[in-house]
């Protein structure tokens, strides 16, 4: 008995050395795994550092909050507003199902791409910043440049999403995800409430004029996403085995119906998070809502950025031990609850510290639903079809991003609380709708062949999952 274990340990040393993956090892030895390994350390500390980063470089530019604002001084109305600001992430959408082939074809390919990627999208951030800066005021240019650079912002971000996902997946154990997505919103939290006191300082100065004062915000933006994607280039990618790896892949069709087959939980979750739009369909609109029918300052937009941190600075508190012990599910669940809530207090009251306290709370739920949504995906799955199902999840959620487009149809033709109740019940259907969603770190057999967790539990058992995980 203790020669076959010396044996597993050999083989486990051998297939990490090989593919750099903490759960291909982990698979050798039911599922244990050195929480010390180095790699793990090391992607964790400039994953933090990146996470960080790139929240404070976010409250800058915020899509909920600043843009929606800076857009409103080119047009009236919201449609024209939603539909830009759903560009943020609509556009990164469809290079996703190539890059996931061409992952699986090539891995070591990874790097280069996200890298390629990450400093495309910072060098149109800062042409942005330059733009809003230096071009005439009311020069329709700016608008013109906003747009297509957003588009390319956005393009970057849909081929660097894949590779990063991939490499968080193979290197950060189970156990580790909600710690390190919740270390993440934390510490960017953080940072994200002194930009929102910045913002609150430029949007509020008479001595700023628009769009100069966005211009200032861009460009603390552009330097949030340089130090961002510094620390992001400093992650270190799993070295894949060729066991691990397909040479030749079947047809798109065909491995998409296959994944439907065998991840029969995709649809669900798919559903959850579609209704989960109902905030993107209002949040863009409550700052325009303040300002245009409150007649709140707009200085207080800062505030709003300030609380919507702050908020999810504290409920991380609780996200991350929640995830690790009860798993992802319940983080989701709480974060949906949390979102319904804020546009309730929303829809209840009508003053300006009523709007901050609802920002606070749907801060909580935003950072629910990041480490939740995050974390879930993570774990179905195997390291080599993993690739395929992150890019068939957010392809498909393609609906989601034009969601502040649905919103700003609904407040030009019934104004800003209709927007806000259809955007609450379509929260209260996907509440009720991921009551349903199973755990994958409990073997649950709805959840398809997943790579066995921390604990020890059995890989579910389906057509081909065991060899897969192998």
């Amino acid at each position: 008995m203790l020669r076959r274990s010396a044996i597993v340990r050999m083989l486990m040393d051998k297939v990490k050395a090989e593919t750099g993956s903490v759960e291909a090892a982990a698979h050798l030895r039911g599922g244990r795994q050195a929480v010390a390994d180095p790699v793990c350390r090391h992607n964790m500390r400039y994953g933090v550092l990146h996470g960080a980063a790139f929240h404070m470089a976010t409250a800058f530019a915020d899509p909920h909050a600043v843009i929606p604002l800076f857009l409103a001084g080119f047009t009236e109305s919201r449609a024209l507003i939603g539909l830009v600001v759903s560009l943020v992430g609509a556009v990164g959408v469809v290079p996703q199902l190539g890059m996931s082939r061409q992952l699986r074809r090539n891995p070591r390919s990874a790097r280069a791409f996200m890298l390629g990627a990450i400093w495309t999208r910072c060098g149109a951030w800062g042409v942005i910043a330059l733009t809003a800066l230096l071009m005439p005021v009311q020069s329709v240019w700016i608008l013109t440049a906003f747009v297509c650079l957003i588009s390319v912002y956005s393009l970057g971000g849909g081929v660097a999403v894949l590779p990063f996902k991939q490499v968080i997946a193979d290197t950060i154990s189970p156990d580790r995800r909600s710690t390190f997505f919740g270390r993440r919103l934390l510490v960017g939290g953080l940072l994200a409430v002194l930009a929102g006191v910045v913002v609150t300082h430029v949007l509020g100065s008479e001595a700023l004029v628009w769009p100069r004062n966005y211009g200032i915000l861009f460009g603390l933006s552009f330097a949030g996403l340089a130090a961002a994607y510094t620390a992001m280039s400093q992650l270190r990618f799993a070295r894949r085995s060729s066991l691990l790896q397909s040479t030749r892949l079947p047809p798109l069709r065909k491995e998409v119906s296959g994944a439907f087959k065998e991840y029969p939980i995709l649809k669900r979750l798919i559903a959850v998070r579609l209704l989960s739009g109902g905030l993107p369909l209002a949040f863009p609109f409550l700052t325009l809502y303040a300002t245009r029918e409150l007649y709140i300052s707009l200085a207080w937009v800062g505030v709003y950025v300030a609380a919507r941190q702050a908020g999810g600075i504290l409920s991380n508190l609780g996200w991350m031990p929640l995830g690790n012990r009860l798993g992802t599910r319940a983080v989701i669940l709480s974060g949906l609850g949390l979102a319904g809530i804020s546009f309730v207090v929303i829809l209840v009251f009508k003053s300006a510290i009523a709007l901050a306290v609802a920002f606070a709370v749907a801060g909580g739920g935003m950072s629910a639903m990041i480490v939740g949504f995050g974390g879930y995906i993570l774990e179905l799955g195997t390291p080599e079809v993993r690739p395929l199902l992150f890019a068939l999840e957010d392809t498909l959620l393609m609906p989601l991003h034009f969601m502040p487009l649905l919103g700003g149809w609904l407040v030009d033709g019934y104004g800003y609380r209709p927007a806000v109740l259809v955007g609450g019940a379509l929260l209260v259907a996907a509440f009720v709708c991921a009551c349903a969603l199973c755990e994958p770190r409990r073997g649950d057999v709805a959840c398809g062949p997943c790579t066995p967790s921390h604990r020890g539990s059995p890989a579910p058992r389906s057509r081909g999952g065991q060899e897969n995980a192998e």
